[in-house]
């Protein structure tokens, strides 16, 4: 797990999670809640039926971790 780097701009923390997780679509609120949405074509054909395809969190340094251990 790659450690995210600490950023205080909403649009630099969804770039740097953009590109960490790139089958991911992440999503900022404007109340500041972070979601992240794994497309299921995107899952691949070896996924287990029952991956985490979604995620949500309060900081971008939450979702980072919760969308690392999804993808393991």
């Amino acid at each position: 797990m790659t450690a995210m780097p600490k950023v205080t701009d909403p649009a630099q923390a969804k770039a740097w999670l953009k590109d960490a997780h790139p089958d991911w679509s992440i999503v900022r609120s404007d109340k500041d809640r972070r979601w992240g949405f794994l497309d299921t074509n995107e899952r691949g054909k070896d996924a287990a039926p029952n991956r985490a395809t979604a995620a949500d969190a309060d900081t971008p340094e939450k979702l980072h971790e919760l969308l690392d251990a999804a993808e393991s």
